[in-house]
């Protein structure tokens, strides 16, 4: 029972700071000039371009990490980025 226990702990506290961070990047993103620097910096590591290069799916994958968060966060922000990098307006 004790290791059940132990396992129950580890997962709470992994839940408490998966929230932590989620909260993080809520407060971040709500600053206009945040949104405009992460556009920048998801441009510059390839993301809504084609990947052609092993580097370019290294780089992707870092961008898709920092989207999978940010949509988890703030969803609309991220849908406006996504659209953004799309090039719809």
């Amino acid at each position: 029972m004790s290791q059940l226990m132990t396992q129950e702990e580890e997962r709470a506290e992994q839940a408490r700071l998966d929230e932590a961070e989620r909260l993080d990047w809520f407060e971040m993103m709500q600053s206009p000039a945040a949104e405009r620097i992460w556009l920048q910096l998801l441009q510059e590591l390839g993301a809504g371009r084609l990947m052609v290069t092993e580097n370019d799916m290294r780089m992707r994958n870092i961008a898709d990490q920092i989207l999978n968060r940010m949509a988890q966060a703030v969803p609309d922000i991220y849908i406006r980025i996504v659209c953004k990098l799309q090039g719809i307006q």
